[in-house]
């Protein structure tokens, strides 16, 4: 049920072949980790297969000394490509700000209270640990350095098969964790806690950004692909449903990342909480896992929190999970919540009570499906045929008009998400997320 992560290709690359920026970082990396200049060696390897990153490239590297152990991490790079790199650098540039700045505030607040977050620890420190971070976005420059998370036996769960119920909780108690600091700041440090109002969602940039409406087609495209993995007789209520989204997907994506009806609950959320954004330790052969950690922050943002859950809940499970679950689930993250938050010198009743809880599910539950319709052809699309992200990126900008969203597009694959896709619609459907 779990891969342990992407196996590595025999291609290498070197120091000399690297952007400047990011020879900069390595050698800084180097210093601070106490290896001497002219003695260390920094040797390189591809981090991950195809697919596994949608936006940039890893790369596994080494720094390694003759009289001491070596250092081995990750660095998450820009795409060559010209077209994906202006396509992400506002990702690029968010994830770089999460790690320099929005985590460490979160750690020292939670710090501050008395609360371990060293490895562990009691409070929310799950994310890999990060070494150096640099943007510049008029010269379309970014990287982010850290841990291999792998080194430490963490594996990422296999994307084809629905995340089970053990898997669900312990995402949902650490999402609990998190937004229940924002709470604690919002009240305790208001000043400091608002600073992150500038935490604008990136894709709503983006889009605001995209004067060939790229973007809104590709909405458009995939909502068309979406609606008719339902039956015309047996779903027909629930087709009827679906077609307020008709046209107006992109509208209903950018309403939801937009804060001013979500405050005054909007937290600091992860943004992209599927399956391949986390990875998981387990002890020995259990299938049960002891620990996890989130990665990739590239659309950390100020938002309502029903959007991290949404998001991960309808994409990752399937309709037999939450058919047994759902409100388990609810429960098991506001549960947390209240917990985390009294730890922390709040108190839910107050801040986030129960019944504004699930009046934000009632007004973003829909996320999930509007995420879906991008993400679950991904999820059920095996490496080898995924398509060209090169030339697909160039296609949407140069307003290519048969450019065409391809995955999921083999037999297999279009069978798993004509499955997963239509129980992802009509279970938004059933819980009465989808509304005007």
């Amino acid at each position: 049920m779990y891969s342990t992560g992407a196996d590595l290709r025999e291609a290498r690359v070197t120091m000399d072949t690297q952007p400047e920026y990011v020879q900069v970082g390595l050698r800084k990396v180097a210093t601070e980790q106490g290896f001497t200049e002219g003695k260390y060696r920094i040797e390189f390897e591809s981090g991950s297969n195809k697919g596994d990153g949608f936006m940039g490239t890893m790369s596994k590297v080494f720094i390694r000394q003759e009289d001491r152990k070596e250092l081995v991490l990750l660095v998450k790079d820009m795409p060559e490509n010209l077209a994906r790199r202006q396509q992400s650098i506002v990702m690029f540039d968010r994830e770089a700000v999460a790690y320099s700045s929005v985590i460490p505030a979160l750690e020292k607040f939670q710090s501050d209270k008395g609360i371990s977050v060293d490895e562990g620890g009691e409070g929310f420190m799950r994310v890999p640990r990060c070494y150096y971070t640099h943007s510049n976005m008029e010269k379309l420059e970014a990287v982010v350095i850290m841990e291999d998370l792998r080194e430490k036996h963490f594996r990422m769960w296999n994307k084809y098969v629905p995340v089970d119920y053990e898997h669900t909780r312990m995402l949902l108690e650490q999402l609990g964790k998190l937004h229940a600091i924002s709470f604690a700041m919002r009240e305790q440090q208001p000043e400091r806690f608002f600073a992150f109002k500038r935490l604008i969602d990136p894709m709503k940039i983006m889009i605001e950004m995209d004067p060939d409406k790229g973007i809104d087609k590709l909405f458009g495209d995939v909502y068309q692909r979406a609606i008719v993995t339902l039956d015309d007789a047996k779903d027909a209520k629930v087709k009827e449903l679906m077609k307020k989204l008709e046209d107006k997907v992109t509208k209903h994506y950018v309403d939801c990342v937009t804060v001013d009806d979500s405050d005054p609950y909007a937290v600091i959320g992860h943004g992209d909480c599927w399956i391949n954004n986390m990875m998981y330790m387990y002890e020995e052969e259990s299938p049960v896992p002891v620990d996890i950690r989130l990665i990739d922050w590239q659309l950390c943002r100020y938002v309502s929190p029903i959007l991290d859950l949404s998001y991960f809940i309808f994409i990752c499970t399937d309709a037999k999970l939450r058919a047994q679950h759902y409100n388990q689930l609810l429960d098991i993250y506001y549960s947390s919540l209240c917990d985390y938050l009294e730890r922390l010198g709040g108190d839910a009743k107050r801040q986030f009570p129960r019944e504004a809880y699930e009046a934000q599910w009632k007004k973003y539950g829909r996320f999930g499906l509007i995420m879906g319709m991008l993400v679950v052809p991904m999820i059920c699309t095996a490496a080898e045929d995924l398509p060209d992200m090169d030339k697909w990126i160039e296609k949407m900008k140069q307003g290519d008009e048969d450019v065409e969203f391809e995955y999921a597009t083999e037999e297999k694959a279009a069978k798993l998400y004509r499955a997963r896709m239509s129980g992802v619609i009509r279970d938004v459907a059933r819980f009465v997320y989808l509304t005007d």
